[in-house]
């Protein structure tokens, strides 16, 4: 019998596919198979997964064109024949080699749906590991072990973490949202309700690697981030799960704000309407206290100190003309955002803001002053 069924889809990872596959395959528990699905890799990581399960008949690998990594998990899905489906991205891997025979041991005692442990993070610039984390990922590691309501937790990241019941999955057709972006907390939050309850075990079993490579957000992708935020605070408001409304809103707030608000300055469309669609989910008072529509107050500050800096610039430019022009430039526009921040202090405005907008103007001001510049005034 195949005890559990690894998903790993796969698009263009030559260069750590093999220290993923290694780390699934020295896995203790030996009744497993690996589902491997190409998304269409230009790269040379069909061969080596071509070359992996010539050497080792657990490896299943599936070929597919480019649709996307929703689509290739969820082929897993039905392509796996495991009675537990777990998920590994392909440039991740298993800290240890027991891993997947300690979640199989646990999820068979506990009886639940879905077992899981404790993340890690893993700098590839640094090679320095994390295990220990902010509030705002509080659900990574856990106080004890044992089974835990999903009420008395409502978490949303981290699904890798966790083996799932594959009947389970199926009989409920908990498949992933075909989102760009965004689509694994979806997944995991509706999976996580319907299952209602959980097993954690306190052990690290997942290292996640980041560092290595710089995503670049299209308004495809920030669109689609919306949506999963969308698909999280609905889920969240009808099941009444008050924490999870709080952790969603602060994804979109506080953790992707600077990105979406940069979708705004450029005129996404549907940027507005997704933003509109999530806030309309909440009740009255919640949408009063978030301080709808602040997106429009943000930009009309930031129109106005744009134009400000235009004048300093221009300023600028005619003294670096004269002798030692430069230099004054310099402090010109130093003292300027120095002022900035101390503005973007006092017109913090309502306590509501205060706490859940961390991102300021003059922040997003320092990270991109020219590229707004241009934005608004070609």
């Amino acid at each position: 019998m195949t005890k559990v069924s690894v998903i790993v889809p796969i698009y263009n990872m030559e260069v750590y596919v093999k220290e993923c596959l290694d780390s699934i395959l020295s896995q203790t528990l030996k009744e497993i198979e690996v589902v491997c699905i190409d998304d269409g890799s230009t790269d040379r990581s069909w061969e080596i997964l071509a070359e992996y399960a010539k050497a080792d008949a657990r490896i299943l690998p599936i070929r597919q064109e480019n649709l996307g990594v929703s689509t290739a998990r969820n082929n897993g899905i039905k392509k796996a024949s495991g009675k537990y489906l777990i998920f590994m991205d392909p440039d991740d891997w298993y800290p240890e080699e027991d891993i997947l025979e300690v979640l199989f041991e646990k999820a068979e005692k506990s009886g639940c749906h879905i077992c899981g442990g404790e993340f890690s993070e893993y700098d590839d610039r640094t090679g320095e590991v994390r295990t220990e984390f902010p509030e705002q990922y509080f659900g990574y590691v856990f106080p004890n072990e044992g089974v835990i309501e999903y009420e008395d937790w409502q978490f949303d990241f981290g699904y890798h973490r966790f083996l799932y019941n594959r009947e389970f999955i199926l009989e409920h057709q908990l498949y992933f949202p075909k989102l760009i972006r965004f689509q694994d907390p979806p997944f995991f939050v509706r999976a996580m309700i319907t299952a209602e309850r959980f097993y954690a075990v306190k052990k690290v079993v997942y290292r996640y690697r980041y560092g290595h490579r710089e995503l670049k957000w299209t308004k495809e992708k920030r669109i689609d981030l919306l949506k999963g935020i969308y698909m999280d605070m609905e889920m969240a408001v009808q099941n009444h799960l008050e924490r999870l409304v709080d952790l969603t809103w602060f994804r979109m707030m506080e953790e992707f704000g600077k990105i979406i608000f940069e979708g705004i300055i450029e005129k996404e469309k549907n940027t507005r309407e997704w933003i509109e669609k999530i806030y309309s989910i909440l009740d009255k008072n919640r949408r009063e206290r978030n301080g709808y529509p602040f997106y429009d107050r943000l930009i009309d500050e930031y129109r106005k100190k744009v134009e400000t800096i235009n004048v300093l610039e221009a300023g600028a430019d005619a003294v670096k003309k004269k002798r030692n022009g430069y230099p004054f430039y310099d402090r010109l526009i130093d003292e300027y955002r120095k002022k900035v921040e101390t503005i973007n202090v006092l017109e913090a405005g309502a306590d509501a803001v205060k706490k859940t907008i961390t991102f300021r103007v003059g922040e997003i001001l320092l990270y991109i002053p020219r590229s707004i510049k241009l934005v608004f005034f070609r």
